[in-house]
């Protein structure tokens, strides 16, 4: 637990130095901890020694396919791709006048 630990540490820096902690991220809960809508996760599954990367919708519920890994780093790689990719979705729905998923400065609303 404690290279999770150093994980967790080292992501949530990333999303500082990205400017991205108004998003709605969770790292390594429990799949059952911590969910809500518009959210972008990333697990870790002790059974099964796999990284896995998703995002919930409205209602939490699973939007698109949970991506499972074995290797950090490309676990990683797709959370913050995800991240970035949140921003320009939501960026490009203000610029169209259309409701974002959620709040957050980042929309530039």
């Amino acid at each position: 637990m404690k290279k999770i630990d150093e994980n967790k540490t080292m992501l949530q820096q990333k999303i500082s130095e990205l400017g991205y902690d108004s998003l709605r991220v969770s790292i390594f809960n429990e799949p059952s901890e911590n969910r809500m809508e518009w959210q972008t996760r990333i697990e870790y599954d002790n059974s099964t020694n796999d990284y896995r990367v998703y995002s919930l919708a409205d209602r939490a519920s699973v939007i698109g396919k949970i991506k499972s890994y074995s290797d950090y780093q490309e676990a990683a790689d797709t959370f913050l791709t995800k991240l970035k990719l949140t921003v320009e979705y939501n960026k490009l729905r203000v610029k169209q006048n259309k409701n974002p998923e959620y709040q957050s400065p980042l929309w530039g609303e």
